[in-house]
C-alpha cells in the first residue's frame, strides 16, 4: 500500500525584467534600517498569508524590495521628471539641518529646567 502524499504548492520564481530600475542580476547588498515592530509584524505577516498568490513574494526581501521600489518610483516621478536622481556616493554623516534645529531646542528645553530646578533648589535652602 502506497501512502498519499499531499502535494506542496509551488513557489513561483518573479523576474525583475518589469521593474523600471532593477537590473535582472543585480547583487543584493545587506542595509540595516529601523523600523517600528508594529510595521515588521505587518511585514510579515503580509508575505506569509500572500506568498503563494500571484502578486505575492516569497521572502521579506523582496516584499521591501517591491515597496521601496514603488515608493522610490512615485518620488522620481513627482519631483525628478521620472527619472532617477543623481546617485549620492557618501552620505553626509549626523543629522540633517532639521534635526540639528530639533536639538538645539531639545538641549535648550533641558538647560532651562536644569536651571530652573537649581533655582527652585537654592531658594529652598
Amino acid at each position: 500500500m502506497v501512502a498519499a502524499t499531499e502535494a506542496k504548492p509551488r513557489r513561483r520564481r518573479r523576474s525583475l525584467a518589469g521593474t523600471p530600475h532593477a537590473a535582472v542580476e543585480e547583487e543584493m547588498k545587506s542595509r540595516s534600517f529601523s523600523l517600528p515592530p508594529s510595521l515588521i509584524a505587518r511585514l510579515r505577516s503580509a508575505q506569509w498569508h500572500t506568498q503563494l498568490e500571484a502578486d505575492g513574494h516569497s521572502n521579506l526581501s523582496a516584499l521591501a524590495r517591491a515597496a521601496i521600489d514603488r515608493e522610490v518610483t512615485r518620488l522620481e516621478k513627482r519631483y525628478n521628471a521620472g527619472r532617477p536622481f543623481p546617485v549620492i556616493e557618501v552620505l553626509p554623516t549626523g543629522p540633517s539641518p532639521q534635526g540639528a534645529q530639533r536639538g538645539a531646542r531639545i538641549r535648550a528645553h533641558r538647560r532651562r529646567n536644569q536651571k530652573d530646578g537649581a533655582e527652585k533648589a537654592g531658594d529652598a535652602t
